[in-house]
């Protein structure tokens, strides 16, 4: 399991790793699942949580403690002067697809309204 990374009051960073869970998931949408069920609470991505967010199915919880990470999407590919058209078309959807993707430009500070 990952630890859970929080700020406690002075600002500093600690990590919390939850070894007493009763129910360990591994897949985002197994986690949200369990949570929606009132299972406990799920550590995910926003993007994975913003439709129940935005619904009311899902709260959080914590919230001005959590640390979220500094987490980037990246794409690696070979980097040449000869690409191949397929792989240059294939990066090019995924950015132009991830770029509008509004799961994915959710500021944090406009979280607050979805704390329980």
């Amino acid at each position: 399991m990952s630890p859970w990374l929080f700020r406690n009051h002075d600002g500093h960073i600690f990590s919390f790793e939850p070894y007493s869970a009763g129910i360990t998931l591994s897949s985002p949408e197994a986690q949200i699942n369990a949570a929606l069920l009132g299972m406990g609470i799920a550590e995910v991505g926003i993007h994975h949580a913003w439709p129940y967010l935005r619904s009311g199915e899902l709260k959080l919880v914590l919230r001005q403690y959590h640390h979220p990470g500094d987490y980037k999407m990246v794409i690696q590919y070979p980097h040449r002067a000869l690409l191949a058209a397929r792989v240059r078309v294939t990066v090019e959807h995924l950015l132009e697809t991830f770029a509008h993707d509004e799961r994915l430009h959710i500021p944090l500070e406009s979280l607050a309204e979805f704390e329980a």
